[in-house]
């Protein structure tokens, strides 16, 4: 996995807040279960993995804070799971536009059930980072190395 300075260089070219990205890297890192009430641990469906528990997290933090519209935690999270995903496969980089259809086959989800049963796309946002890192691939190969 990429440290922290990757995501964060690249959190910054997303223009997320340092702090949004270091919460979300923490809590991907370390471990959401302190977040989650004891009545939500207790209905948590144990078909559902962990990356789709933390998008849920990610997104409700979107929700509560002003930042709701721009979903810097959502994004975040999908930069830092990307990143990962990157470095752990050691895919060919230069080929990202076949990289990012198996990253979400593989890796995680792009869309969820909220708690009301709507359904929540987040392919806007996932289109954003892709460009981002296709736009910016020749830096993205030195950060994986």
């Amino acid at each position: 996995m990429p440290n922290w300075v990757v995501h964060s260089k690249w959190t910054d070219k997303a223009k997320i807040d340092r702090s949004i990205a270091n919460f979300v890297n923490q809590n991907i890192d370390y471990g959401t279960e302190w977040a989650f009430t004891e009545e939500a641990r207790n209905i948590i469906d144990e078909e559902e993995t962990n990356t789709s528990r933390q998008l849920k997290f990610f997104y409700k933090k979107d929700l509560e804070k002003q930042y709701s519209n721009e979903k810097m935690y959502v994004k975040a999270f999908y930069i830092h799971h990307l990143l990962d995903f990157l470095k752990e496969t050691r895919l060919n980089v230069r080929d990202l536009d076949k990289i990012f259809p198996k990253f979400l086959n593989k890796k995680v989800q792009s869309e969820i059930i909220d708690e009301n049963g709507d359904c929540i796309d987040f392919m806007n946002e996932i289109n954003e980072i892709f460009t981002l890192l296709k736009e910016n691939q020749n830096e993205l190969i030195e950060d994986l190395r």
